[in-house]
């Protein structure tokens, strides 16, 4: 998928092609890197590419689930668990091992996409320190966009992360991506 996201129609069609856009746009930042260059953090922040990957993968399959799942609590498969960001990046796999669980969080987030049937369904918030107590629920469709929203910001800093390491940016990343 290139950089410009494809037409697609009908609002799930819109939310389900943005998410899986981003997503492809964050795989596109480890083309040709080696697994050291992968897990480097050659900027300021702790962040590297290895972690932003597993982390956004997650995102998709939680939130996803969400959707599917709303009004109830969403089922998220073992080996998939949404672990805090500083987990993620710490964690050791390597580069290979992540896009596995990257290409198998993506086919989840997609199947899910194909199971949502109510985008007005509520959703329960889950519990965490940052969201408004009087805040109960929102909608499948909120859940979905969400998705978009923070894999676009994460794919922001893997695209500061790889030009950090060796200059290249998204258009030529995605030309080397759509070679392989």
């Amino acid at each position: 998928m290139g950089f410009l996201t494809p037409q697609a129609t009908g609002e799930l069609g819109v939310l389900k092609t943005y998410a899986l856009q981003q997503l492809a746009q964050l795989r596109t930042t480890v083309v040709g890197l080696s697994n050291e260059q992968a897990h480097s953090h050659p900027t300021a922040s702790a962040l590297n590419l290895t972690g932003l990957l597993r982390h956004c993968g997650a995102v998709g399959v939680y939130w996803s689930a969400c959707a599917v799942a709303a009004p109830d609590a969403p089922q998220i498969p073992d080996g998939f668990d949404d672990l805090p960001l500083e987990d993620m990046i710490a964690d050791e796999s390597t580069l290979e091992e992540t896009l596995v669980y990257f290409d198998r969080c993506v086919d989840l987030t997609t199947a899910n996409f194909d199971a949502v049937t109510d985008l007005s369904a509520p959703v329960p918030v889950p519990p965490a320190p940052w969201y408004p107590p009087e805040l109960t629920s929102w909608e499948a469709r909120w859940c979905l966009a969400h998705i978009s929203t923070e894999v676009a910001r994460h794919t922001g800093h893997a695209d500061i992360i790889r030009e950090s390491i060796d200059g290249k940016g998204a258009y030529e990343l995605n030309d080397l991506a759509e070679a392989l």
